[in-house]
């Protein structure tokens, strides 16, 4: 049985993540140019706005692999470590960018420094709760064992 906290932390992650997955795709197939604005102060040149959208296609996928979780976790908890691999996915792709792009505005280090570490922190959590819910619930009237 997973902990109190940790189902609202895990519901929370995956509400925030799953919005914001959702406006990952939307900026990327609708509004490239704000992306290209926002992070670079730059308009499109060419095949940058195809990468973008190859970008929305992962997130599409982040985001299904999220709502699906947040539907079925309860009853099925691996849907818990297949968000985790999800989110373990996309560790290094926004250091991978930073690294990469020959400009970045000071809003575009604001908005990529952070994911890694979330991400991460979402890895941990979802991992966490695969791993309560796979522990057998006492009868009642029993104790439970302490961190067998």
């Amino acid at each position: 049985m997973i902990e109190r906290r940790l189902k609202t932390a895990i519901l929370v992650y995956l509400w925030v993540a799953l919005v914001e997955d959702a406006v990952l795709v939307l900026m990327a197939w609708l509004a490239p140019d704000i992306w290209f604005r926002v992070f670079h102060a730059a308009g499109t040149a060419g095949l940058e706005t195809a990468f973008l959208r190859r970008s929305g296609g992962q997130w599409a996928a982040f985001a299904l692999a999220q709502a699906i979780t947040l539907c079925r976790w309860r009853k099925e908890p691996v849907w818990l470590a297949v968000t985790a691999g999800v989110r373990f996915s996309d560790l290094f792709t926004d250091l991978w960018y930073i690294v990469a792009v020959p400009s970045l505005t000071t809003v575009g280090w604001v908005l990529l420094l952070p994911p890694p570490l979330l991400n991460l922190v979402g890895v941990v959590i979802m991992l966490r709760g695969y791993k309560q819910a796979l522990r057998p619930v006492p009868a009642s009237g029993t104790r439970a064992p302490a961190n067998p």
